[in-house]
């Protein structure tokens, strides 16, 4: 428990106030208490994903297996089907903290990566280690994508009509890249002691490939989407 409270006591501090937190943040190893950041968000976030697919797909699929059961049958196979439930709820919980924490660490480990030369290029001093452990923490940004989770939820319960949904994600998506920006303007400024110019052009190249993709992703696999959270009928 105290790992979780220290865990959203920085997720807090780095969200609200993002100057403070980078300028108190002392320099140690990326692989350390940043690392051990962005792995919590990974699972939190994979834990919403895991809670949305359990909503959209198994209570479904659980219901047509139960249809039709009812009194002392339905409490004889009530543990078989809790049991059921928890093992695919903990298989899918377990893939998707993979693919996040994997996800999550090669893109905030390349754009630390870049943005060190970078700045490196525009006449910033700053070590490469310390870059990426600020940029490691700025993955706290990326909680805000569970609303689309949230949002896939009510389209697929008609309580939301999928060009809303595809609305709400693409502004959702479109915030965290533009808070993503400020947040590594600010690492790199407290970091490499450039000017607010140098700053926040120092940090544009990863936002301008977030954003690309934001945009090939929108055109290419969001609109696929839609058969999997249609409203049940």
């Amino acid at each position: 428990m105290n790992n979780v409270k220290s865990y959203f006591a920085t997720w807090w501090t780095i969200m609200a106030r993002p100057i403070y937190f980078y300028t108190k943040l002392k320099e140690e190893s990326w692989k350390e208490k940043s690392l051990t950041f962005l792995l919590y968000t990974a699972w939190l976030i994979a834990l919403a994903l895991t809670l949305a697919i359990f909503i959209i797909q198994y209570i479904p699929i659980g219901s047509t297996l139960v249809a039709g059961i009812t009194g002392l049958k339905m409490l004889i196979v009530s543990p078989v089907l809790v049991t059921l439930a928890f093992m695919f709820f903990l298989i899918t919980f377990l893939i998707m903290a993979g693919v996040m924490t994997a996800a999550l660490g090669i893109l905030f480990g390349l754009v630390g990566w870049l943005t060190h030369y970078v700045y490196i290029v525009l006449g910033g001093k700053g070590s490469l280690n310390r870059m990426v452990q600020s940029v490691l923490y700025s993955c706290a940004a990326m909680t805000a994508m569970i609303l689309p989770a949230a949002f896939a939820v009510l389209t697929r319960y008609n309580a939301l009509d999928f060009s809303l949904f595809r609305v709400g994600y693409n502004f959702i998506y479109f915030l965290t890249s533009l808070y993503l920006y400020g947040l590594w303007a600010v690492a790199g400024r407290k970091n490499y002691d450039v000017n607010k110019t140098r700053a926040f052009i120092g940090a544009l190249a990863p936002v301008i490939i977030l954003l690309i993709f934001g945009f090939i992703f929108d055109k290419l696999a969001l609109s696929k989407l839609q058969s999997w959270i249609a409203p049940l009928k």
